[in-house]
């Protein structure tokens, strides 16, 4: 498939995503057709088409089309995450079918799920029990399962280590900064989506 078309597919994804999380996943649907981020708009026009076309080469062209639409929900997550602080069931569970039924390989891509599934749930646990609620929410257990079914095996621990890292790192910056208020919550779900993403690209 022409490289082209995935600059205009990634371009009209954008396109989706900035509506999706402007108006249709939005809190305030009175709001619907603006937004108050529109630095967010510029990026998400800009990287997505670029994340397109790095994936276009993946395989067979289902594959880089496959890819490139869990590219674009991982993009979306990412982005409600960081402005909501929250992860839609909405999206991520019928993605969550949706990435397994459309694998290579749905049994594989079923465990990878599952593995990632139980060892969130355990850190959520964790995190519950040692820092309160907030730790850790329900929504990033569920998004870690998206993310191993979408990249596979044995991709999904890099890409699950290498979301917890980026969450780790922003967490320290944050706090060194001063800029982190009592009882702030940190977007991890956003850095599970970004870990994703990059181990995605990287293995297309």
């Amino acid at each position: 498939m022409p490289i082209i078309l995935h600059a205009l597919l990634g371009l009209f994804a954008a396109v989706l995503v900035n509506r999706a999380a402007d108006c249709w996943l939005a809190p305030a649907p009175a709001a619907c057709g603006l937004t108050r981020h529109p630095r967010r708009q510029t990026v998400v026009l800009v990287a997505l088409p670029l994340l397109l076309m790095a994936l276009a080469g993946r395989g067979e062209p289902r594959e880089s089309l496959v890819a490139g639409l869990f590219a674009a929900v991982l993009v979306l997550l990412a982005v409600v995450d960081w402005e909501q602080r929250r992860l839609p069931n909405v999206v991520v569970l019928p993605s969550l079918a949706a990435a397994v039924v459309l694998s290579s390989a749905p049994l594989a891509a079923a465990l990878a799920a599952s593995l990632a599934f139980v060892a969130f749930l355990g850190l959520f646990a964790f995190g519950r029990r040692l820092y309160g609620p907030g730790a850790l929410g329900m929504g990033d257990v569920k998004l870690a399962a998206l993310v191993a079914a979408v990249v596979g095996l044995p991709a999904a621990g890099w890409a699950l280590l290498l979301g917890v890292l980026l969450a780790g790192g922003a967490a320290a910056a944050w706090l060194l900064s001063g800029r982190a208020e009592r009882g702030a919550l940190l977007p991890y779900g956003a850095f599970l989506a970004l870990g994703g993403i990059v181990v995605l690209v990287s293995v297309s």
